[in-house]
């Protein structure tokens, strides 16, 4: 009996306009994301060219320096560390349209200081540091609306809501439902056979479009992909099911509580406005307000008081770094160490603790709106196409260990010089010997999906909690 209410209702389905909008424009919509990512721009296959021309220039840049001596390697860095483009970005482009693919790991510039009196002529690199980038999204419309598989997803929760706000509603204003009812059938099984219904309706299209989208995108883009972009394919369709699945359910309890399809419509309209639009905004307006971040002026304020107050301690203080370090004053070249790691620690601990604070920010937004499932659904996608915030983090945190790993064998390598001071980070206290670049260590960095677990959990839990009050409101409501 429930497989024969759920043709009924795929065949009912089929012959609406609805379902000739929505096989019209789902494959629509998937072949203008296919050729976006296969021949625009911004694709794969051009992130890929920059992600190797940067590996590469920074393998030469390594070269360059290891090549002189370890202390002009210890001191430029080895440059930047890439984030590996991702191959599902046409998937969710997620944080990597708003924040830089690389962190770079460096010492800018040099910076002088002129002799008089007592005082002489220096030349040295600040420490190493991180440097962060965080790139505008602009304002377009354009910039804005992005035609990637979360976009479809969105759209099709709202498919979801049109094929079932007159599922029961209708066919209880039509006398229909309680001709059903006369027979022994229950209202569980009407309510499964409806969602079988609509469930097939929405998801065949929805495949068929995405293999269209794939086949385009695999020829035509140079992707090449390999069995873990198919299995976390395989998870997107799954993640589509459960969103699908999700509004199924609720359009399911508004049809059933009201007395006519038009209320139900109205309700699930508002409902699915503010699940995909408003609360998401208004939580992010509130969390910026909550706790403000710091400009960056303030920042750049911030960090310029605090280095001043380490040139007066130093420069001007019992400290005296009046004379330039030399191989030959170990005590006074240990003496601009500390001066230089006193610097070292405060640009760090300013430029780390400043994106940690944009990061947790961003995050914290991220975990209230997950109240949606919609938003749930995006973050997941996010997290298995490699682009969402969590991931970011990580790699953040990933660019910090390889800041102390390379760190860690500069000294290393250091000590394996006889005639170096061994002292860190000044180029007169290290080996000033040639190094071999192929002993530096390089960043690799490596990708986790845990993240997905839990917006996956929430997923199902929106499932049971809306199939429940579908179930109790369909229990409930009268049958005429």
């Amino acid at each position: 009996m429930i497989l024969h209410i759920a043709i009924k209702e795929i065949y009912r389905n089929l012959t609406t306009l609805r379902f000739t909008l929505m096989v019209i424009l789902l494959p629509v919509l998937f072949i203008v994301n296919a050729l976006i990512y296969s021949f625009g721009s911004g694709g794969y296959t051009t992130q890929m060219n920059n992600y190797n021309r940067r590996g590469t220039e920074n393998r030469g840049h390594i070269i360059k320096h290891a090549d002189q001596s370890l202390a002009e390697l210890a001191l430029v860095g080895p440059g930047e560390m890439p984030k590996r483009p991702s191959r599902l970005t046409f998937c969710a482009g997620g944080v990597d349209e708003v924040v830089s693919r690389s962190i770079k790991m460096k010492s800018e510039g040099t910076i002088s200081r002129s002799g008089g009196g007592k005082d002489e002529d220096y030349k040295w690199r600040p420490p190493l540091k991180l440097e962060y980038k965080v790139e505008s999204a602009g304002s377009t419309p354009t910039r804005r609306v992005k035609i990637n598989w979360v976009f479809i997803g969105v759209l099709m929760s709202f498919f979801a809501i049109l094929f079932t706000f007159d599922a029961i509603a209708e066919e209880r204003a039509r006398g229909t439902l309680s001709l059903m009812m006369s027979n022994t059938i229950s209202r569980g099984q009407v309510l499964l056979g409806k969602y079988l219904g609509a469930f097939v309706t929405l998801m065949v299209p929805l495949i068929i479009s995405i293999l269209m989208n794939l086949l385009i995108i695999h020829v035509f883009g140079d992707i090449p992909f390999g069995t873990s972009e198919w299995l976390r394919i395989l998870g997107m369709v799954g993640l589509f099911a459960l969103l699908i699945s999700t509004f199924i359910f609720l359009g399911l309890f508004f049809s059933s509580r009201v007395s006519n399809a038009i209320t139900s419509l109205v309700w699930l309209l508002l409902t699915w406005v503010f699940l995909a639009f408003v609360f998401p905004s208004l939580l992010g307006t509130f969390v910026g307000n909550l706790n403000p971040i710091p400009s960056v002026d303030e920042i750049s304020m911030r960090r310029r008081a605090q280095l001043d107050q380490i040139d007066d301690e130093w420069k001007g203080g019992a400290n005296k770094i009046k004379k330039a370090p030399s191989i030959e004053y170990p005590s006074r070249t240990r003496t601009w160490a500390e001066y230089f790691t006193a610097i070292g620690d405060t640009e760090k601990q300013i430029a780390d603790e400043h994106i940690d604070q944009q990061l947790r920010q961003v995050q914290f937004a991220r975990d209230l709106t997950q109240i949606s499932p919609i938003a749930t659904f995006q973050y997941a996608m996010e997290g298995l196409a490699n682009t969402s915030i969590a991931g970011y983090m990580d790699f953040v945190k990933q660019a910090r260990r390889y800041r102390q790993t390379f760190i860690d064998f500069v000294k290393a390598e250091d000590q394996g010089d006889p005639e170096s001071l061994h002292i860190y980070p000044v180029r007169e206290g290290l080996s000033q010997k040639p190094v071999d670049p192929d002993a530096v260590p390089v960043f690799e960095e490596r990708i986790s999906y845990r993240s997905v677990l839990s917006q996956v959990g929430l997923l199902v839990l929106f499932n049971l909690l809306f199939f429940i009050m579908a179930q109790v409101s369909f229990l409930m409501s009268e049958i005429k």
